[in-house]
């Protein structure tokens, strides 16, 4: 009789190293498991992405840069950069301030032209343009975490990852 996937039987060495690798997994998993959170991030980063949407990875973050004289802006604001992505290398930048009310957003797209801009949280979604020099702007409630998505005329989305805004 052929195997589940139809093809032969598993030879005796091959379940061997089967068992072997449930074992091994099995005592890693005992010995030094995966924080939930890491799992959660994980199973997040892997469910957002499709097939058709460049990724914008985070450059670089003004809370973790020591270079508080290339910040600039109002005290408290905190300044992000994500990209390049896709054929174009489309870069975001962000600028974050807390308000009484949640926080104001400013952000400009590299290059530069018209578009959409939806900012996720949980929750909502807020959508604005972009006009033709690449700025954008939002108000937005007292979120945890933010992610955008940008749509252009002639490109695919690029969408950023989660950012744990404190």
């Amino acid at each position: 009789m052929t195997g589940d996937r139809g093809g032969p039987p598993p030879r005796e060495e091959d379940t061997d190293a089967m068992d072997l690798d449930a074992v091994l997994r099995e005592v890693v998993s005992r010995v030094d498991p995966v924080p939930p959170a890491v799992e959660r991030y994980a199973h997040a980063a892997y469910a957002f992405r499709t097939a058709d949407e460049d990724f914008a990875d985070l450059e670089w973050d003004s809370w973790t840069d020591d270079a508080e004289a290339l910040t600039r802006g109002p005290d408290g604001t905190r300044m992000l950069v994500f990209g390049p992505a896709g054929e174009a290398g489309t870069s975001i930048h962000l600028g974050l301030t807390r308000t009484a009310t949640g926080l104001d957003l400013d952000g400009l797209v590299e290059p530069p032209g018209p578009g959409e801009v939806e900012v996720e949280f949980r929750g909502g979604v807020i959508r604005r343009p972009v006009d033709s020099g690449g700025r954008f702007d939002a108000d937005l409630p007292a979120v945890r975490s933010i992610r955008l998505r940008l749509r252009g005329p002639d490109s695919a989305p690029t969408v950023t990852g989660w950012v744990a805004l404190g």
